[in-house]
């Protein structure tokens, strides 16, 4: 049972990467307008699958959306290189100056630079693939869904199918010279060859457990490791296969050795193990994660790394005694971000999950953290000007700083009920909604609030004021109301739909957006005495919106969505993003803008210009 359990765990795993895939590429097939470039983390937060170093200098990490990282300094520094795919590159191969990575759909792609420029190679299949390990520059193998194999003599040139006789999927491949190589996969799948790949022979009884990832230090010296800890280790070419004692129950992803003694294993929740006599014992070393650490690489006995969840990769230089950082962005800043706010195009500010607040000056070169006091979800984050802000979240949190945020004051409200949005017209007068339909006023600077009818008993999800007198609201099922007077009284808008709206924003008096589920974009040019429906070409559900003038608007969403409009909305246009990770909201100041969402994710707007934002973290 625990077994049908893990490999539906895994299953779900790629699965779900590989639908974020599918929707990603898909929405490109729309026109690409501008582009944003990561603020945090650094050098950029998608998943990392797979690294490896071809000496102590130069190495290679891939991942989720196409991700290419490159370092050529032992990963001081990580360059982002331009990829012929946005699709998720699962396995990494390299031998000397050659490179070669696959994912989805059959990709695979091909450096002979030491991964500067790629370019595709025809792999004749259009199933996933997960792994990939080259034994010399001309010999290499493939594995992935439902048994795939895929066999290359002339160096990716050309790929043939293998056959396997078995439909389970295929994690892990590993060769110990030419001939002799080990397949591993789902429900404790071993597959073995000793002629290249010719034939492949099953092997039965060594473990149940999903088996993820193998390696080859000799011809006949293999190990495998997978779910619950699992590590088998062979010395008969795969033939028979012994349980090794791991001490540990996290899922284990990458394996690798040096020597036949000396090696490490990675995996979830932050695991680095380490054996020095062949596995006969190992022992776990301290990675101040608790990250999947989905991907290890060695160039020598000292120095080493490991890559995983958030586009992390920690470093060690004395055989993994300790781990540094090699990206920006710690636990701290990879929560969920929930809310943006720029009061010009310098001073932002940055709420989420866990009392997270972020702070920058310099319009995101360097974001620090701010102390809220509280360990709250934080959902909206409102500044008039530089000094003056206010912060709402869960179970009726509110905070208030007069400082730019250097300090925060707690100041509770008379309900309790979940607060999602917050707006503020000056230092004294402003809004919350929540749950089941709450709308707050003050005009006190948040000193006392006043609860207003909003004639609504849906949650409430986010509320936009042009002044002091004209405000809406957006929520549940499609909720819309709106005020004249300052939220004396509000009054129910027909939006035409019962879909949730999640983020509204205004121009001016009549020309607004409201944006929500399932793509849903809506357009008023009366003040919201009627809406309308317009083509975002979007499946997935869209959770901010910015009304940067009349004509010129930002929606974001689920799956990395960035659109824009430059006409009002008659034409919606996808921005490229470089991620899948859902995007939660989005702000602008003086034409600069800002999104930010999942895994603690801040991109800049970039335009047109193709030149990098460099971005620094600090405490």
């Amino acid at each position: 049972m625990n077994s049908v359990k893990s490999i539906s765990r895994v299953a779900r795993v790629f699965c779900s990467l590989i639908a974020c895939a599918a929707t990603f590429a898909t929405l490109t097939g729309t026109a690409i307008m501008d582009s944003w470039r990561w603020q945090n983390p650094r050098p950029q937060g998608n998943p990392l699958y797979a690294i490896r170093f071809s000496d102590a200098k130069r190495g290679l990490a891939v991942g989720r959306d196409g991700t290419i990282l490159r370092t050529d300094d032992g990963g001081k520094q990580w360059n982002l290189k331009r990829s012929p795919v946005n699709t998720p590159l699962y396995g990494l191969a390299v031998v000397g100056k050659k490179a070669w990575a696959v994912g989805a759909r059959g990709e695979i792609l091909f450096s002979e630079d030491r991964g500067e420029k790629w370019k595709s190679q025809k792999s004749k299949t259009k199933n996933h693939l997960y792994a990939v390990w080259f034994y010399d520059e001309r010999r290499g193998w493939a594995v992935g869904v439902e048994g795939l194999i895929m066999a290359t003599q002339d160096g990716g040139q050309h790929w043939t199918e293998q056959k396997t006789g078995t439909p389970k999927q295929l994690f892990g491949i590993a060769f110990g010279n030419d001939k002799t190589g080990v397949a591993v996969g789902a429900e404790g799948t071993l597959l073995t060859t000793n002629d290249g790949g010719a034939s492949w022979q099953a092997h039965t009884g060594a473990s149940s457990a999903n088996l993820l990832r193998s390696f080859a230090v000799a011809p006949n010296r293999f190990w495998a490791v997978g779910a619950n800890g699992t590590i088998l280790h062979s010395n008969d070419g795969g033939v028979s296969w012994t349980a090794q004692q791991s001490n540990s129950s996290s899922h284990l992803h990458s394996i690798l050795f040096v020597n036949e003694n000396l090696g490490w294993a990675s995996g979830a929740d932050g695991t680095i193990l380490k054996t020095s006599d062949g596995g006969a014992t190992w022992s776990a070393q301290l990675s101040n994660s608790a990250q999947l650490l989905s991907a290890i690489s060695f160039a020598d006995e000292k120095t080493g790394w490991v890559a995983g969840e958030g586009g992390v990769i920690y470093a060690t230089t004395d055989g993994g005694e300790t781990w540094s950082p090699q990206t920006d962005g710690g636990a701290n800043v990879r929560d969920m971000f929930n809310a943006v706010q720029f009061a010009d195009k310098d001073r932002g500010w940055v709420v989420g999950m866990n009392g997270c607040v972020l702070g920058t000056t310099d319009g995101g070169k360097i974001w620090r953290t701010q102390k809220s006091g509280t360990t709250a979800n934080l959902r909206g984050v409102s500044f008039v000007d530089a000094q003056h802000g206010w912060i709402v979240g869960e179970r009726g949190t509110a905070l208030r700083t007069s400082d730019g945020g250097s300090n925060w004051q707690a100041k509770p409200l008379s309900s309790q009920l979940d607060l999602h949005g917050v707006t503020f017209v000056s230092p004294t007068d402003g809004w919350v909604v929540g749950e089941e339909g709450l709308i707050l006023f003050t005009a006190d600077a948040g000193e006392s609030w006043t609860a207003q009818t909003s004639n609504c008993r849906f949650w409430m999800e986010a509320v936009t004021f042009l002044d002091a007198q004209t405000g809406w609201a957006v929520g549940e099922a499609g909720s819309v109301v709106h005020t004249t007077d300052g939220g004396k009284t509000w009054k129910l808008q027909e939006s035409g739909t019962r879909r949730w709206l999640y983020s509204v924003s205004f121009a001016d008096a009549k020309t607004g957006w409201a944006v929500g589920e399932e793509g849903l974009i809506l357009k008023t040019n009366d003040g919201g005495e009627n809406w309308a429906v317009q083509i975002s070409n979007i499946p997935s559900n869209l959770l901010g919106v910015k009304a940067v003038s009349p004509k010129r608007v930002f929606a974001v969403g689920l799956n990395g969505v960035i659109l824009q409009t430059q006409d009002g909305g008659r034409r919606w246009q996808r921005d490229a993003s470089n991620t899948t990770t859902p995007l939660r909201a989005v702000a602008f100041a003086a034409g600069d803008g800002w999104t930010v969402g999942r895994d603690g994710v801040i991109l800049r707007y970039a335009g047109n210009n193709s030149g990098e934002l460099r971005t620094i973290l600090g405490k």
